[in-house]
């Protein structure tokens, strides 16, 4: 991966990255005797269901992507029924003569919830609200348990404006020609594509959590890749000529200021390194950036005995309303809506399975932007954020995380005047070597999608998982297009349509 950072002096505008990171984990392998493939649609409008559940009677399964279509591996026993299921709709099983079919219709099922009797007492949406947050250990596996996931990252980013204009440089190869040249060379729009597969084992703290990769694809145009590592290369070359080993720079933009030693610029420690010990840093921050980002996304989820959803914490925010009712298999559903009242952000829908009174599913997006923040020349405005979190009861009746989809989509700019010093350590007074001042005029628009699939979620003791030895061995396989191939006998979430025809220059 690589950062604006590198295309300028470093640390000019270090907090908007280029390219993401580079992706993720992969899942183990079983023995299975038939592939199949299908797409779930809706009897009635003929639509697809996206997010349904399929998996066999052994409680392993798949999720069906956005566009309802599936892969599942089915183990050599004919006589395993499948079954499909999602939130309002009648779970379909299917006999083993109808595996291959290529279509699965499900049949909507709705029920008005003035003929159907719950309990003995009826509650009010404010009292169901009220007791999703209550006795959330006996609802929720949220203890130690190894989860197998699959884990994908798409995004895409693209350069709405990206100028640099010399006003003054004491080096002349970092001269206005230079800058023009490099500016022309960067793409101006950029796609990535990560995805993983591992076993995840942990609660939902920070501190206890192991990560096992299995597998691990890397979609990448390699054309400029080599662009930004050909540019990086140069401005490292142009640096190390020119600045003194007992320099340290002041980088200022207006009343802003801050400091970094030459070492930082001229560090050749990684140099000293053998190749298989670079190699194995680069194992290491892959799995210590992997285990990261999964964490963050699973411990986002739960604040001790709470649900940590910003619907529900703040509930006094929106207003909720009783849509319907509904079944997912043979649980009850209460179909939650919800809107805005005060300064809240987000509309959606929770379900809620009513006997339990726990949330299975919430769907949320943005009404208003997130985050608007434009001060000095410098801007950033998230005006899109969506969610999709879905739980699954487990053989113990207590939920676990199935599901996690999160979108966002942000625009940043940076359009100040920059200047970067350098000054001599020893030398007191006037101890100025070189300068460099520019006017910088960013405007950079990203998007970012995570797709986090558990198959199963396992309880496990403490002790085991203290004795549980995590080992960094894993890197991503690079492609450059799409290939079907590569995730042939393992379950996964299969990509979309987007993904499947990402190319190079797109």
């Amino acid at each position: 991966s690589y950062r604006i950072k590198q295309l300028i002096p470093r640390l000019m505008i270090s907090n908007i990255r280029l390219i993401p990171l580079t992706l993720v984990l992969l899942g183990s392998t079983m023995t299975f005797a038939q592939e199949i493939q299908a797409v779930v649609l809706d009897s009635l409008t003929q639509q697809p269901i996206p997010y349904a559940s399929i998996y066999l009677k052994s409680g392993s399964g798949v999720l069906s992507n956005e566009d309802g279509f599936f892969k599942i591996n089915l183990p050599s026993d004919p006589k395993d029924s499948l079954f499909v299921s999602c939130i309002g709709f009648k779970t379909k099983s299917l006999a083993p003569l109808k595996r291959n079919d290529t279509i699965i219709f499900l049949t909507p099922e709705a029920i008005e919830l003035k003929n159907v009797i719950l309990s003995n007492k009826q509650l009010k949406v404010s009292e169901i609200i009220s007791e999703i947050q209550k006795n959330i250990p006996e609802k929720y596996e949220i203890g130690v348990t190894t989860k197998r996931i699959f884990f994908r990252e798409t995004g895409s980013q693209s350069f709405k404006k990206l100028k640099v204009a010399i006003k003054k440089t004491s080096i002349p190869e970092f001269g206005q020609s230079f800058w023009n040249q490099t500016i022309a060379e960067i793409p101006n729009t950029n796609s990535w594509y990560f995805e993983i597969l591992g076993d995840l084992t942990g609660d939902y703290t920070d501190e206890n959590q192991k990560l096992k990769l299995e597998r691990a694809l890397e979609l990448e145009d390699k054309k400029k890749t080599a662009i930004f590592e050909n540019i990086n290369k140069l401005f490292d070359t142009i640096i190390k000529k020119n600045v003194k080993t007992d320099s340290y720079f002041k980088i200022r933009t207006g009343i802003i200021g801050g400091k970094i030693d030459s070492d930082e610029i001229n560090s050749t420690a990684e140099d000293t390194l053998t190749a298989e010990e670079k190699t194995q840093n680069q194992k290491d921050f892959f799995l210590k950036r992997n285990k990261t980002l999964l964490s963050n996304l699973m411990n986002a989820l739960f604040d001790k005995d709470k649900l940590d959803v910003r619907i529900l914490k703040k509930a006094s925010q929106y207003e909720f309303s009783l849509k319907d009712y509904t079944f997912l298999g043979d649980t009850p559903m209460y179909i939650i809506s919800f809107r805005p009242k005060r300064k809240a952000d987000f509309k959606g829908t929770l379900y809620v399975d009513a006997d339990l009174l726990t949330l299975v599913r919430i769907d949320y997006q943005n009404t208003k932007a997130v985050r608007d923040i434009s001060l000095m020349g410098i801007s950033f405005k998230e005006d899109h954020r969506s969610a999709t979190i879905q739980f699954k009861k487990h053989p113990s009746r207590k939920y676990c995380l199935e599901y996690l989809d999160y979108e966002s989509s942000f625009e940043a700019g940076f359009d100040r005047p920059l200047v970067i010093t350098e000054k001599n350590k020893v030398v007191k007074g006037r101890n100025k070597q070189n300068q460099l001042k520019m006017d910088v005029n960013v405007v950079n628009r990203n998007t970012q999608r995570y797709q986090l699939v558990v198959f199963e979620s396992n309880p496990i003791t403490q002790q085991t998982f203290d004795a549980l030895e995590e080992k960094a061995d894993i890197l991503p396989v690079n492609k450059t297009t799409y290939d079907p191939e590569f995730w042939k006998g393992f379950t996964i979430i299969e990509p979309n349509t987007a993904i499947k025809e990402f190319k190079p220059n797109n």
